[in-house]
């Protein structure tokens, strides 16, 4: 069977909801993705320290993977954070960012195509975790968690 592309809206694959706090890391230059937040009425941030719905962070190289265990605590308990690489890229690949992600405590959930140049990757905190998760305090690392990826 040939895999057909969605024609969902990228917004909309991205769970971006009216009201939404998103905090935008390396991406805040992308005018159209931007324009998307406005249109949805979310409220798109690059900085402060409140707790997020969603967070958005470019990585570009395995030396960027150092940022991601420090933005858990910047999640919601129900957020999520997209971490936006570069398709195709040997500076980064796929399995690094999940790894990276299942060791500060999340799980993978989803891969949507962000852009021609950009894939993104879906982690939220385990839902037997979420009661327990407290923005702003240092996420533990850990390894062997589970996947359950769906692409879109």
């Amino acid at each position: 069977m040939k895999d057909v592309p969605s024609t969902r809206p990228r917004i909309d694959k991205l769970g971006v909801k009216t009201g939404h706090d998103v905090l935008l890391l390396g991406i805040e230059d992308d005018e159209a993705f931007v324009a998307e937040l406005t249109a949805r009425r979310a409220r798109a941030r690059t900085t402060g320290t409140a707790a997020a719905d969603l967070i958005f962070a470019t990585f570009r190289h395995r030396k960027d993977l150092r940022r991601l265990a420090p933005l858990v605590s910047r999640m919601k308990p129900d957020g999520a954070l997209w971490t936006l690489r570069p398709k195709g890229s040997k500076d980064l690949t796929e399995a690094e960012m999940r790894q990276t992600g299942l060791d500060a405590g999340l799980v993978d959930v989803k891969v949507v195509s962000f852009s021609a140049t950009l894939t993104a990757e879906k982690f939220v905190i385990p839902v037997a975790k979420r009661a327990a998760h407290r923005p702003g305090a240092v996420s533990p690392r850990r390894r062997g968690a589970s996947s359950s990826r769906g692409r879109t």
